[in-house]
């Protein structure tokens, strides 16, 4: 016999329907098994989607899987506070702190409102960056990128989530970056890469930090619209290339992508280090509801 399964997408990372990440929701997802949820990411072909269940612990108020239409991961940005917006339209959060269980450890989301506008926070563990340990030409090559087309002003390197991060010299650069997926996804996933992020100091707006572009097509996306989890060790990596000047130990700034696919998203980055501490970053964006109803499975 065939089953519904209740269904919220929204619009991340952004304030109007049709721009910013897309992600899905399906809560009280305890007791689906894997093999429907893998079905559903599949048939939803959303760049992420949240399956909220019971914790396993005491530490967290809700846990977190993320699946993209290709595999499961560990962590999501961007489909992380589609939950949160899913709950919280659902009433399940209010603002405030809640924590959530992911794969990749606690992810506290803090949900801060002013007025009618919502934004929540994303503050997730931050591992230190470190350097590319394999030869960055045949990512390079695969991007359609020279080595000199690399720009000085940071060095690229590795995220805890796997994602490289490469500075280009400028938007034009950025834009006319024409990736071969498939060898682009293969050499990432030799590597043990999960995303190329390329970022550019150079942006849309005036005022904003950077403008990146991020591709992963081995997981089912050739071009990730707004990426939340890659922009908490962007924040760092500014940081510690120089770039980002913290004043009084705090330094924010707007971050742009997306406009390359036609759905510009803005992020909010926050870091906070001083006297020679690890540094904190959270990453905040609003959201708003495009779809719900149910979803039928066999």
């Amino acid at each position: 016999m065939s089953r519904a399964v209740p269904f919220v997408q929204a619009d991340v990372f952004t304030t109007r329907p049709f721009a910013g990440n897309p992600a899905g929701a399906i809560l009280d997802a305890d007791g689906l098994p894997d093999a429907d949820m893998r079905a559903l990411a599949a048939e939803l072909r959303l760049p992420g989607l949240a399956f909220v269940t019971r914790p396993t612990g005491p530490e967290a108020r809700f846990r977190l899987r993320f699946l993209t239409p290709a595999r499961e991961v560990t962590y999501s940005g961007h489909t992380t506070l589609g939950a949160v917006h899913t709950l919280l339209e659902a009433g399940r959060v209010t603002p405030g702190a809640t924590r959530f269980e992911t794969g990749a450890g606690l992810v506290t989301v803090t949900v801060e409102t002013a007025g009618d506008a919502t934004v929540m926070w994303l503050a997730p563990p931050l591992a230190p960056l470190r350097p590319l340990p394999t030869p960055l030409e045949p990512l390079l090559a695969a991007l359609g990128l020279a080595r000199g087309g690399l720009d000085g002003w940071a060095e690229p390197a590795v995220t805890g989530d796997t994602d490289l991060l490469l500075p280009i010299a400028g938007l034009g650069p950025l834009r006319a970056l024409r990736p071969d997926m498939a060898t682009l996804g293969a050499v990432a996933e030799q590597q043990g890469l999960r995303g190329i992020c390329v970022v550019s100091r150079e942006t849309v707006e005036a005022g904003s930090g950077t403008h990146c572009r991020v591709f992963i097509p081995h997981f089912g996306i050739p071009e990730d619209i707004v990426t939340g989890s890659v922009h908490s060790p962007m924040g760092r990596w500014l940081a510690e290339a120089g770039v980002l000047r913290l004043d009084a130990g705090r330094a924010a700034f707007t971050a742009e992508q997306g406009d390359t696919v036609g759905r510009p998203g803005r992020l909010r980055v926050e870091v906070e280090g001083a006297g020679g501490a690890e540094p904190r970053v959270r990453v905040g964006g609003s959201a708003v509801t495009v779809l719900s109803g149910s979803l039928r499975l066999p």
